[in-house]
């Protein structure tokens, strides 16, 4: 019923008659129809309240799956309602594949909505894939043409009332009008600038929405005493920020720069597992994975703190800011590599919808799934779980047997539910 493996065939018997005896349907006649559905007609997940935590490093983060899911709900039109849920090919069964380079499991046969900034699942598997990028990229930089490398930061002053997308294009704005400035260039040509990466992050917290930007300046050398021209930096970028319309940064906060090969400073902000991987790299491209301190929250901290939806700052919501932020967001880019630079640096060009799908390279088959067992995993919120038994069961060469234990567990329960109905 749940797979082709033979394990599930043999249980099939004494599930039915189990399912007979409780005056309830068969579990070979069940399908999608019967799972209870929400008003939009998708599947309801049973994770109804969150277990978010608050800790002194910010949000404790639950499965990006159970995230996903709840993307889902606030966001009823997206694409990341399919992802990782509809098929590719509706003739087959959905597929659970294993990865031998990175030992995980996956779900194969799915469609994927490479969504870097709604789904945290993918944008898990995008991030990397822009880490590796990256680091490539600095390292061929270094050794190669003998460079430098310099960590620009830009931001502004904020405030609770300010919209997202006016931040948003102000920002722009700013950026384009700082780095085309003349003094600036001057500046950059002084310190021996070729090339630039700039990156887009963005927190909220007290203050409202902080978008900012940090920009990696790859210099010809490496570059010393660019400190002293900090501070002409800082009161460009304000006139450029006031020229925008925004509001004025302070000189102490707006602009920083510093040897790129020390920003690994920034990790002191946020309550990551393994701080001594977090580096340059990390900083550019997994900002919005990051979990916020002090206040503040990415937007995948509102988006787990919207299952509870208590009101934060201002009594703001979690549930609408993190919609402001995916309506805002649309077609924003999270790293914009300066013109010709990939090619230079031998860096493939790749969208995130390739890097999304990059995990079925070396990948072999494991199982299939069927349709019904599939629901069962997506009502109860353990498609997770499921890719764990099945990867270990297959490291321990255990036959499936976690995986089928679940399965059953989930089919059980889910026949009490039915049946509870039916008594009420």
């Amino acid at each position: 019923m749940y797979g082709n493996n033979k394990q599930c065939q043999i249980k099939e018997s004494g599930r039915e008659e189990r399912g007979a005896k409780a005056g309830i349907h068969p579990a070979s006649t069940l399908s999608c129809e019967n799972i209870p559905q929400d008003e939009f007609g998708r599947p309801l997940g049973i994770f109804t309240k969150s277990q978010a935590t608050f800790k002194n490093t910010g949000v404790e983060r639950l499965h990006n799956f159970i995230l996903q899911d709840q993307a889902c709900k606030l966001l009823p039109k997206h694409r990341v309602c399919n992802c990782l849920k509809k098929r590719i090919d509706k003739t087959k069964d959905r597929l659970v594949k294993y990865n031998v380079d990175r030992k995980k499991a996956h779900w194969s046969n799915v469609q994927r909505c490479g969504c870097l900034w709604i789904d945290p699942v993918c944008a898990k598997q995008i991030t990397e894939g822009r880490r590796s990028e990256l680091s490539a990229a600095l390292e061929r930089w270094k050794k190669e043409f003998l460079g430098g490398c310099l960590l620009l930061t830009l931001t502004f002053s904020h405030s609770l009332d300010m919209p997202l997308s006016a931040s948003l294009l102000g920002l722009r704005d700013a950026y384009a009008r700082f780095v085309g400035h003349r003094r600036v260039k001057e500046i950059f040509k002084a310190i021996g600038v070729e090339n630039k990466i700039k990156g887009l992050e963005i927190l909220w917290g007290q203050n409202g929405w902080h978008p900012h930007n940090h920009i990696l300046l790859l210099t010809k050398y490496t570059v010393l005493g660019f400190e002293s021209y900090r501070d002409e930096l800082a009161r460009l970028w304000i006139n450029s920020c006031l020229k925008a319309g925004l509001r004025s940064p302070s000189m102490e906060h707006g602009l920083d720069i510093r040897d790129g090969s020390h920003a690994e400073e920034y990790i002191s902000k946020y309550g990551l597992p393994d701080q001594n991987k977090w580096g340059l790299p990390e900083e550019i491209t997994k900002g919005h994975m990051k979990k916020g301190r002090n206040g503040g929250f990415t937007p995948f901290d509102l988006l787990q703190l919207s299952i509870e939806d208590k009101p934060l700052y201002g009594g703001k919501l979690p549930s609408k800011l993190f919609q402001e932020f995916a309506f805002a967001i649309k077609g924003s880019s999270q790293l914009v590599w300066g013109r010709g630079l990939k090619k230079l640096l031998c860096i493939e060009e790749k969208t995130d919808q390739e890097l999304a799908e990059e995990t079925e390279k070396n990948a072999i088959e494991l199982t299939s799934v069927t349709n019904y067992g599939f629901t069962l995993l997506t009502v109860f919120q353990k498609r997770h779980v499921f890719l764990d038994c099945v990867a270990r069961d297959y490291e321990q060469k255990d036959g499936f047997s976690s995986a089928n234990a679940l399965l059953d567990e989930l089919h059980f329960k889910y026949l009490e539910i039915q049946q509870s109905k039916q008594l009420e």
